[in-house]
């Protein structure tokens, strides 16, 4: 196969520690990269031997990657997909993919016009728990699903970076952060039904304890670091067809432990993944039986994702793609996102409006987990 050039765009810790040492995995290297940090940028030269840029708009005019992943802060997500796509470049975008569903339908349109793969980082779907459960659920293990709920909780989790915690670059908070994950883990295991309307709430509550309940990543907190952002949300959102899910996530919170939980229940089973693992409850003849794999293997999901992607891309194949999470079912993510932030400001129920083309799209683009 020729030779795939690879760019990235914006160099942060996801950048440098996840994606990177991803694709060196798989064989290929970082061709050129992009910050507005030009020691950054340095920095990355040097470990890397790529061409860098501070503009990434003379960065696609000068060189026309291939493939560029999107890993700057929220804010320039979708612009930075529309002009690479528009240049000829498959794109990899952080998640979420846009601040709004007018941007993030956007770049679906993009895709089909230029005729392009682009993608969403929730590597999350190639946890070994994750796949296996979507799998048992696809082929019809659960029976009919009515509900899932999903929890990301932290105890000390505010990012201590102006990308994350400041209006301007991030547009949200916990809510884009890790909502993204949990809700597009949800649809991903439901088989995306189409929501209908949503009641969500978001709060700041520990935004000026920075030094209390900021995290060390990117880098500790400073003295004096505040965040404008929510680091509490919540969210029960109906779909058609009956099904109910509850989303919950914080980046500081007086619990116990930190938690990561995904339960979805059917009319003939239920999953459960969490901290311990996987586990699978049904009946068979009235009795009530649990199960559980007998192993969990480890699997680098940033490399499984590129794995995948650049397989399509070689292929020419865009049903290589599955599971990747799609622009279309990215965009399906985003609606909800932001329904979030809209209902929580009005303190009512919201309407959620998702073309029924981009439903019957992300269904389809799940195929490979009933085969």
């Amino acid at each position: 196969m020729p030779k795939i050039s690879i760019a990235f765009v914006g160099l942060g810790g996801i950048a440098s520690q996840a994606h990177l040492p991803a694709i060196k995995e798989l064989g290929f290297n970082v061709d050129f990269c992009v910050d507005v940090d030009e020691y950054k940028v340095k920095s990355f030269v040097e470990k890397t031997g790529c061409k860098g840029y501070i503009n990434y708009k003379e960065m696609l005019r000068n060189e026309n990657p291939d493939v560029v992943l999107i890993a700057t802060p929220n804010a320039f997500h979708a612009t930075i997909a529309i002009d690479a796509l528009k240049n000829g470049a498959h794109v990899y975008i952080e998640k979420p993919m846009a601040t709004n569903s007018e941007e993030a339908l956007k770049i679906v349109e993009t895709t089909y016009s230029v005729d392009r793969f682009a993608v969403v980082g929730h590597n999350g779907r190639f946890d070994y728990r994750a796949s296996t459960a979507a799998k048992l659920i696809h082929r019809g293990g659960i029976g009919k699903i009515y509900y899932a709920r999903g929890f990301i909780l932290r105890q000390r989790g505010i990012p201590p970076a102006s990308t994350f915690i400041k209006k301007e670059f991030a547009k949200g908070g916990a809510v884009y952060d890790i909502a993204s994950h949990a809700i597009d883990m949800l649809l991903y295991l439901s088989g995306y039904p189409k929501p209908v309307s949503i009641k969500g709430y978001t709060n700041r509550v520990f935004g000026d304890r920075l030094e209390e309940f900021g995290m060390n990543y990117p880098q500790p907190p400073q003295q004096g670091m505040v965040s404008e952002v929510e680091d509490f949300g919540s969210a029960y959102i109906s779909f058609e067809d009956g099904i109910a899910m509850y989303v919950e996530v914080s980046w500081a919170s007086y619990i116990k432990e930190n938690r990561v939980e995904y339960t979805v229940l059917g009319n003939r089973g239920g999953i459960q993944i969490d901290n311990t693992g996987l586990s699978y409850m049904t009946s068979i003849e009235r009795e009530f039986f649990i199960a559980s794999p007998p192993t969990l293997p480890q699997v680098s999901t940033h490399r499984e994702v590129w794995r995948r992607f650049l397989k399509a891309i070689e292929n020419n194949d865009r049903a290589l793609l599955c599971p990747i999470t799609t622009v279309e079912q990215g965009a399906i993510d985003v609606a909800i996102l932001t329904s979030i932030y809209e209902s929580s400001l009005s303190g009512k129920e919201v309407k959620i409006d998702v073309p029924d083309k981009l439903i019957d799209c992300a269904k389809e683009q799940l195929k490979c987990l009933r085969l």
